[in-house]
């Protein structure tokens, strides 16, 4: 027995038989990438395999900064982007949650990954979260938290759950 539901731009199919639950944002991701290209009808999209190349994590000085209005446009598309990793889409969690550390002062470079993320998703539609659980009679959590462990002294955390 298929039981769907809709929440919160989320998409999610429960199979009682297989023991499953499929998560997709599809829609959300689409309207995401529909408004960047409505706000930045220049910005082509293009074909990538990966949400992030090599340079993710490099940053260099004196690259142009973005425009007052493009800043918000980048501020609001992570944050957008950041609402779907956490979601459904694991796969974009590292290039995305690299940019949230981006959006009180983004330069060139910032933009061109996330338009590298935009890109991937483009042409990643189909991929849906599928979460399996054949037993459930412990649940463990693994947290970790570091502080001050980035240049800017901010802190990192991560968690998983297993069955």
């Amino acid at each position: 027995m298929m039981e769907m539901y809709d929440y919160l731009g989320m998409v999610m199919e429960h199979n009682r038989e297989s023991k499953t639950v499929k998560i997709n944002m599809k829609k959300y991701i689409v309207e995401t990438i529909e408004t960047f290209q409505e706000e930045e009808p220049e910005e082509r999209l293009k074909s990538v395999t990966t949400p992030a190349t090599n340079n993710l994590f490099k940053t260099r000085e004196n690259v142009e900064k973005l425009s007052k209005r493009r800043t918000g446009i980048f501020h609001s598309t992570v944050a957008k982007l950041l609402f779907v990793a956490k979601r459904a889409r694991p796969d974009i969690l590292l290039a995305v949650s690299f940019m949230t550390t981006r959006v009180k002062d983004p330069d060139m470079d910032d933009w061109h990954k996330l338009v590298q993320v935009l890109s991937y998703l483009n042409g990643s539609l189909e991929i849906t979260l599928t979460l399996v659980c054949d037993k459930i009679d412990k649940l463990s959590w693994y947290i970790d938290g570091s502080y001050a462990s980035h240049m800017d002294m901010r802190r990192q955390s991560g968690a998983v759950l297993t069955t």
